[in-house]
């Protein structure tokens, strides 16, 4: 007899809710439900694109009996309401990034989960492809000896309209550096940071910006993101990832393949929908049917929330360093694991 499989909702129809679909439809072990979304128009168009139904409301979502899990996909400001709904219902919750505003909502969601006996998963979605995941076991295993620097590369265009329904590149774009930095390296201990606008016009919003973050064995991260310009050089730069160490590196690209799709930013980068594969597999598969940890937790959200407030600090400061002040969630500040 067949495996009853998870059941699968989403409460929001925005342009993520296309790659998170594809995840879903793509994993033999879910089959979507439905979702949920205030604007009846795209509630309905995904619906339609899945194969799933159009709810009228969260409270009718949530009541399906097929629903187990749902996936967050509104904008940040209704992030952590809607999950503490859903966990309040017990379904389990992965939730989009950036998970929250404050770091106090991060913890309601911690004790929500842990109350509903629930998984809560961070949307994390960069760090779930093969390569990073790789890039962590020769970081743990010593294989590329001590670590001396990472980089963290985004450059792709984002016209006004688009990013107006992100915001700047700080808490849209470079909470993906921030959680990456963590997931690889660990905590950096301090940074500093600048951030600038060269193409928007309307936007008061930072277009793009660079952190740069001191490592407590003496290793720097840089991370970089811009919504300016693409770059079509002969050696884009478009999504980067390079570690070097004192015994080998690791790079990993976006451009690695591509292709023309004009549905969204990114869209035609496989690598980029190998991430929401690849992330929504272990939230299913990992952590709901096994039990296990995610590879990034709301802990995690936490800490990259300190660093993306630092950096904000940092640049209200005119670029003054600064030390990185994380929750005490982990008791005390730990040092890299592999320093």
């Amino acid at each position: 007899m067949a495996a009853v499989r998870t059941g699968v909702a989403f409460v929001g129809a925005g342009i993520v809710a296309e790659m998170h679909g594809r995840a879903v439809t793509g994993n033999e072990n879910a089959e979507f439900i439905g979702v949920y979304d205030p604007q009846g128009d795209k509630c309905s168009a995904v619906a339609a694109r899945f194969s799933g139904r159009p709810f009228r409301s969260l409270e009718e979502l949530l009541a399906h009996p097929r629903v187990d899990a749902v996936h967050i996909l509104t904008p940040t400001q209704d992030h952590v309401p809607t999950a503490l709904r859903c966990l309040g219902a017990r379904k389990h919750v992965l939730v989009e990034k950036p998970v929250a505003h404050t770091h106090a909502e991060i913890d309601d969601l911690k004790s929500a989960a842990a109350h509903a006996g629930r998984v809560c998963m961070p949307a994390h979605n960069y760090i779930y492809v093969p390569a990073l995941r790789r890039a962590r076991q020769l970081i743990e295993t010593r294989k590329l000896g001590q670590i001396s620097s990472l980089w963290v590369i985004y450059n792709i265009f984002h016209p006004e309209d688009v990013a107006a329904l992100y915001g700047g590149v700080l808490r849209a774009v470079c909470i993906h550096h921030a959680y990456s930095l963590l997931y690889l390296l660990g905590r950096p201990t301090r940074l500093v940071a600048l951030a600038t606008r060269v193409q928007y016009k309307s936007l008061q919003c930072e277009e793009q910006a660079i952190i740069s973050c001191e490592m407590s064995n003496g290793a720097i991260a840089n991370l970089w993101c811009s919504f300016a310009a693409n770059d079509p050089t002969s050696d884009p730069w478009t999504v980067v990832y390079k570690l070097l160490g004192t015994n080998g590196g690791l790079n990993y690209s976006w451009n690695e393949s591509q292709f023309r799709d004009d549905g969204g930013p990114a869209w035609g980068m496989p690598c980029y929908a190998d991430s929401f594969a690849g992330e929504i597999d272990y939230f299913l598969e990992q952590c709901i049917l096994r039990n296990r940890a995610p590879l990034s937790s709301l802990e995690d959200a936490s800490d990259a929330l300190s660093i993306v407030e630092a950096a904000e600090a940092c640049i209200r400061d005119g670029g003054v360093a600064r030390a990185i002040h994380y929750r005490d969630h982990n008791q005390k500040c730990e040092e890299s694991f592999h320093a």
